[in-house]
Parts: C-alpha cells; sequence; structure tokens
C-alpha cells in the first residue's frame, strides 16, 4: 500500500469518526430533555407548561399541559440531565425558597428543551410519521438548478479567455467534477479532473488551468458580497433582532470588512502595468516549493482582472447560485423538522447569513465532501444563534443525501455523454485598446499563452 492510498484511508477514516462523534454528541433521549424546570412559571417560547404528573429527580417529569376550551391533551414526560444538570428555579430564574420540591400537582415550566436525532429516528423510524417530502422535492429542485449554474458559471469563464468550449462539455466535465467533490476527501478534486482535462485538450495550459482556480475564487468573493448585501439589507430594514441578532449583525460587519479590502485590492490591481504583473509572476515561480503554485494563481488572477465584466458577469450567477444553496439547506432541514417539537431553528433571513459560512466550513480539505465536518459546522452555526444544534445537524445530514444523489447522476450523466472538445482556435479579437501587452509564460512548459492587457480593467 502506497502512501497516498494509506492517506486517503485515514481521511475517510476522520471523516466517519468525525461524522460518528457529531451524531452521538446530538443524538440525545427520543422524549426530549429539559435543561431548566422554572416553578409556578408561565410558559414561554418552545416551553412545556403545565401540572407535574410525575416527577424523577435527575431521570424525567411528566407535566400535563394546560389547554384553552377544555381541550385535553396527553401528557408530556421529558428527560432531565443527569447529576442535576437540569436546573431547578423559581420565577424570573430566582432560587427556590428552601425546602420548595417539584411535586405532583405544581404549575411548573419546563425550558431549554432539546431534542436530538433520536427524537427523529423515534418519530420517523418507529412510529412511521410520513417525512414532509414537498420540502425534500423542493430542496433537490432548487439545489439541481443551482448546481448546473456553476457549470454555466464555468463555461462563461473558459470562453471569455477565448479557448473553445461548448456548453455541454461544460456539463459533462461539471457533472464529473462534483462527483469527485462529493466523494473524494476536501472539495477541489473535482476542479482538479475538470482543470487536468481541459489542459490536456489545449496547448494554452495556463489558461485552461486559470478558469478552474478564478471559477472557485470568484465564487468565495461572491459569497461574501451575497452576506454584505443581504445582512446589510436586512439591518437597515430592522429585521435583525431578537435571539441571534447579534451574532448576525457581527456576520455582516466581518463580510463588509471583506469586501472593502478585496475591493481596495480590486482597484489597485486595475493600475498595475502589464509588464510588472509579469516581473511579479517570475518572481514568484522563483518561491521554493510553492512558486509554481503562486505563479499560477496569480496569473489567473491578472487574466481575468483584465475582462472586468466577465467577472462581474460571474459573480452576478454566483450571487443568483448561492440563493439557491441556501434554500436547499432551509427546506433540507425542514424535510425533518417538527414544528411540534418546540424546537428552535433559524428563520429563512437567517439562513441567508450562516449557511455561506456553512458551506465554507463544509470546504475544508480532508474530508470527502465535507462529511463530518459540515454537520459539526452547522450545528455550531445553530448553537451559536441560540437555535437547536440537533437541527443544524439534520438538516445538513439531508442535504449530503441530495449531494450524494447529484453525485452518483453525474457520474452518470458523464459517461453518457460524449466529450469532444475541439482544438484550438485563435482567441476573439478585442477592440483596439491602448495599453501594454503582458505575456503569461506556460506553466506546463509548452508555449507560451498570450494575452492582450485592455483599457477594460479600469
Amino acid at each position: 500500500m502506497n502512501k497516498r492510498t494509506l492517506l486517503n484511508l485515514l481521511k475517510y477514516g476522520l471523516a466517519i469518526g468525525m461524522m460518528v462523534y457529531v451524531v452521538w454528541s446530538n443524538w440525545g433521549d427520543a422524549r426530549g430533555t429539559a435543561g431548566k424546570i422554572i416553578v409556578g412559571a408561565a410558559d414561554g417560547d418552545g416551553d412545556v407548561s403545565g401540572q407535574v404528573v410525575a416527577y424523577s429527580p435527575d431521570e424525567s417529569i411528566t407535566i400535563q399541559e394546560k389547554e384553552p376550551f377544555g381541550q385535553k391533551k396527553d401528557p408530556i414526560e421529558l428527560a432531565l440531565k443527569p447529576k442535576g444538570k437540569t436546573e431547578v428555579v423559581g420565577p424570573g430564574d430566582t432560587p427556590l425558597p428552601e425546602g420548595e420540591t417539584i411535586a405532583p400537582g405544581k404549575t411548573v415550566t419546563a425550558a431549554s428543551i432539546s431534542r436530538g436525532l433520536a427524537y427523529v429516528w423515534q418519530r420517523h423510524a418507529v412510529d412511521k410519521v410520513p417525512v414532509h417530502w414537498g420540502y425534500f422535492a423542493l430542496a433537490f429542485a432548487i439545489g439541481f438548478v443551482s448546481i448546473l449554474s456553476t457549470f454555466f458559471r464555468w463555461y462563461v469563464l473558459v470562453r471569455a479567455v477565448g479557448l473553445p468550449f461548448r456548453l455541454a462539455d461544460s456539463m459533462r466535465l461539471g457533472f464529473i467534477g462534483l462527483f469527485f467533490n462529493t466523494f473524494l476527501p476536501g472539495s477541489v478534486g473535482g476542479d482538479a479532473i475538470k482543470a487536468w482535462f481541459l489542459a490536456k485538450e489545449h496547448s494554452r495550459r495556463t489558461l485552461a488551468v486559470a478558469t478552474v482556480i478564478m471559477d472557485r475564487a470568484i465564487a468565495l468573493w461572491a459569497m461574501v458580497w451575497f452576506v454584505a448585501l443581504l445582512g446589510g439589507a436586512f439591518w437597515l430594514g430592522g429585521q435583525l433582532v431578537g435571539e441571534g441578532a447579534e451574532q448576525c449583525r457581527k456576520i455582516v460587519v466581518i463580510a463588509w470588512v471583506i469586501v472593502a479590502a478585496s475591493m481596495l485590492v480590486w482597484g489597485l490591481l486595475g493600475l498595475l502595468p502589464g509588464r510588472r504583473a509579469d516581473l511579479f509572476a517570475e518572481r514568484l515561480e522563483r518561491l521554493p516549493r510553492v512558486g509554481g503554485h503562486a505563479a499560477e494563481l496569480w496569473r489567473a488572477v491578472w487574466i481575468y482582472r483584465c475582462r472586468p465584466r466577465t467577472v462581474y458577469g460571474v459573480m452576478a450567477l454566483s450571487l443568483a447560485g448561492f440563493v439557491g444553496f441556501v434554500f436547499l439547506f432551509y427546506y433540507s432541514m425542514l424535510t425533518l423538522w417538527d414544528p411540534g417539537s418546540r424546537q428552535k431553528v433559524p428563520d429563512l433571513m437567517q439562513h441567508f447569513l450562516i449557511v455561506p459560512i456553512g458551506l465554507v466550513i463544509q470546504a475544508m480539505p480532508l474530508f470527502p465532501g465535507g462529511a463530518g465536518i459540515g454537520e459539526l459546522g452547522f450545528g455550531v452555526l445553530y448553537r451559536w444563534l441560540g437555535k437547536s444544534e440537533a437541527s443544524g445537524v439534520l438538516g445538513s445530514l439531508v442535504q449530503r443525501v441530495i449531494m450524494w444523489v447529484y453525485g452518483l447522476i453525474g457520474y452518470g450523466v458523464y459517461r453518457r455523454m460524449h466529450l469532444a472538445l475541439p482544438p484550438d482556435e485563435p482567441a476573439a479579437p478585442e477592440p483596439d485598446r491602448s495599453g501594454p501587452v503582458y505575456v503569461s509564460r506556460s506553466l506546463g512548459g509548452a508555449g507560451e499563452d498570450e494575452l492582450s492587457r485592455t483599457g477594460e480593467n479600469q
């Protein structure tokens, strides 16, 4: 067994271990667990209030809820945390008077109720309650359209630099990239496959690789813009209020700081002469170990900095795609969510701010398709907003199932579609504008890629 195989097996083991840990830590009790018992208090949002039917310290409490108009409901049994970890307090979180305890007949409110994945398993696998297939279908359809938009986005980037490329080929390579992204460690395996296929068919290999690098880079930049623009609109509209509002405002502020810094760099690049850009690439190539990759990344940035209209168009496509990915996760979460479980989940507006962050976490290397780390990330984000962590994990698990289906569909489409990349053709002529000419040396060592730096970059 060679080192590469061993390393990949370790990555899969890490992902499986992370997934097991996240599921185990969010499994909980099928009855639900009360984090706090308030003696004599009125109920609140997500709480269970009524008379005590039965009580076993550190084990369980059964409450008969008060119902209007004489309606009768079955008593609700909740688990309690062991070793006194479930708080027992009076109204307003005041300590109970000495000697007062919980007893049958007393009015109490069970608060901070958490229902883990065990509740979902009991409800759907044991009690056979149907899942919300309508939400699942919506998540699948919207997510699939968003996936297709990423393939079209790459197609636009490839054609913008004059490489011959068919839309059908972008779909086929996009689907095989999706398959590798879903099932291989990290989320860049599919990008490498796409770059390899495209580069081996053309002599201008730097341009071919640059399209894939910049597809990912522009998408990441658009994601930050997405959070900044929508978050700013929500904030100005007075909608960032209530539980989790402070955390959401922090996300928006950080997004705007990144936007401001990146726009400053983007503007300064527009003032850089082509000759200096070429010299900078040569200096990067002399760096030990990472020099070739750094120079390649720089050339990719420079190539598209000279084509700002293409970048802005691709960013618009990315913004539209992110709307779809937010709905993909939101409806995935609702697929198995029970409104009667009294679990607090972020509203749709809050999902527009946290889903992009979750997608970045999910793209971390070492985890095939982000398995395990994605569930952990979304769970932590939900908890950070004061919501049900298990619901965030559950939403990520349903989304993962959908992504697995996408990946398998992608492999099937790849096998059926015929790949026929046309040979190199001269880059489309551009309007004659004054400006220096930038010549990028191919990293592959075969020929040169010539790119005229136009006046567009102002």
